[in-house]
């Protein structure tokens, strides 16, 4: 009976003070501080990556670029003669088209890039005359062609707005095939929306280069900002090679040095003066019966927002009857011309330069200071389309 108490009591005891001393070691410690090197300290607890920071991404540069990133609505006006056999005249029929791309803003007082075959449709053979352009704080503002650059599928247009968001063009000499890429627009009128890829191949054109990707670029893109992780603004999307007209990941983008040259160069040619109105020439005896005076020149029918006309203080009804010193004069429908010439005269003088309109409203005539802003050239004439393997995106 001893042999067995022996064996199988006193290791049953000794193995429960064993296991009560390990139950009991923490607190000795906290009794006993110095006992507490003497036992193995527990590993530290590994914190658990969240999930917003354990993940890359590209958030930061998209907030940079994509407020600079502008929707491009384009109406384009086409006339076609119509024979109806049952008149002896013919008809003239007036059709639109709607082009739809995007844009980048490359100065703060409103110079915006884009596709040249965004505002001038090729199989149309026709110039857009009525864009506007979709900010992405949500304003519709109208704009106007400053200059064109058929060679490398370039515009440059100007709407009237100050301080807005705009994009730097990042250093081309540090592009290398591999670099991620971001392409920002507005495919297929969806909304503003961003896809992803990398430089794929980098092609030498004539004095330049293009840019080839596989970020997903679709109808809509055109002129959009193709940008570097940072948000720097490295090309400008423009075509797209697609037996489909869809995304197969082959487009091209013009780096975005040669947007700014073409800026550059607008500013540096001496670019016209712009009042930003639209209207109809009234003539002597027209402004004799509505009002009972003398009064003849330029009767507006629209002033485009923001524009040097609209903070001049020049309101729709007004009648423009001179500027400067030069009265309009139309005695007879046939002069009608003479107002429209008076209004293009100011397109001769350089942006910025102070001018003295006269208007005739509520039976006076007044005196408003105007500062031309940029104009529009007198460039519609439909260049020499050139044929590309490559297809527009617009």
């Amino acid at each position: 009976m001893n042999k067995f108490f022996n064996f199988i009591f006193w290791p049953a005891l000794a193995g429960l003070v064993f296991a009560a001393t390990l139950l009991l070691t923490p607190r000795l410690t906290i009794l006993l501080p110095g006992l507490a090197s003497y036992f193995p300290q527990p590993a530290a607890p590994v914190p658990l990556a969240s999930s917003t920071s354990a993940q890359f991404s590209y958030s930061e540069a998209i907030k940079r670029a994509a407020p600079a990133v502008v929707s491009i609505n384009s109406l384009q006006k086409i006339e076609r003669i119509v024979i109806n056999p049952f008149l002896s005249e013919e008809e003239i029929d007036v059709d639109e088209n709607n082009s739809l791309g995007s844009g980048v803003i490359i100065s703060a007082d409103g110079f915006i890039i884009t596709s040249y075959h965004v505002v001038f449709n090729p199989k149309l053979d026709v110039f857009s005359r009525d864009i506007t352009v979709s900010l992405n704080d949500g304003r519709n503002i109208k704009a106007r062609i400053v200059t064109l650059d058929e060679k490398h599928d370039l515009a440059l247009l100007k709407i009237d707005a100050e301080q807005l968001p705009f994009l730097s063009p990042a250093n081309v000499t540090e592009l290398q095939v591999g670099n991620v890429v971001l392409a920002i627009g507005n495919p297929r009128n969806v909304g503003q929306s961003v896809s992803f890829g990398i430089i794929s191949a980098l092609y030498s054109r004539e004095d330049s280069f293009v840019i080839q990707t596989d970020a997903a670029i679709n109808p809509g893109n055109s002129g959009g900002a193709l940008i570097d992780i940072n948000g720097n603004l490295i090309g400008i999307n423009a075509t797209i090679v697609s037996a489909s007209g869809g995304s197969e990941g082959i487009s091209f983008a013009i780096p975005a040095g040669m947007a700014i040259d073409l800026l550059q160069q607008y500013l540096a040619s001496g670019p016209s003066g712009y009042l930003g109105v639209n209207g109809e020439g009234l003539t002597l005896a027209e402004g004799r019966q509505l009002f009972g005076k003398d009064v003849q020149g330029f009767r507006v029918i629209e002033v485009t927002l923001n524009s040097s006309a609209d903070k001049a203080g020049i309101v729709v009804n007004d009648i423009i009857t001179g500027v400067n010193d030069t009265k309009i004069m139309l005695n007879n429908d046939n002069d009608r011309n003479e107002a429209l010439q008076a209004i293009a005269a100011i397109s001769t003088l350089e942006p910025g330069a102070l001018v003295m309109v006269e208007v005739f409203r509520n039976d006076e005539f007044i005196r408003l200071p105007t500062i031309l802003g940029f104009g529009e050239p007198l460039l519609y004439d439909v260049p020499e389309q050139v044929r590309e393997s490559a297809i527009p995106i617009n």
